[in-house]
């Protein structure tokens, strides 16, 4: 299924939903003994988003994520990452692969593919 950039800002507009993304950032040292990073912090981003359900047209195609999320960019930092966590709507999940769409030389939006 493909989109158009204009299709998915309106997909945003219309069906959207608030969202969070959630980044974590590792700056700090790993300590073996207890298994974590000392000194890392999260930040959370309030957005509006749209989850949608992804198939393909070929059932022998392998897909990386079966969900995907898309990202407003106009006005939005900081950029979605891989490994970055999305949460709403009761739901979390894990943001695998990040495109960025461009229309005439400007990023729109971005399209996450994710999973739980």
């Amino acid at each position: 299924m493909s989109f158009r950039a204009y299709d998915l800002l309106s997909l945003v507009q219309d069906f959207g939903e608030a969202l969070t993304l959630r980044q974590i950032t590792t700056d700090g040292t790993y300590d073996p003994a207890t298994g974590s990073v000392a000194g890392s912090s999260t930040t959370d981003t309030a957005f509006t988003g749209y989850m949608y359900d992804y198939a393909t047209m070929n059932p022998s195609e392998v897909i990386r994520g079966s969900r995907k999320c898309v990202i407003p960019s106009l006005g939005f930092t900081p950029e979605p990452e891989p490994d970055d966590i999305i949460l709403g709507n009761g739901d979390t999940v894990k943001i695998n692969r990040v495109v960025t769409i461009w229309s005439a030389g400007t990023a729109v939006c971005y399209l996450c593919d994710v999973e739980e």
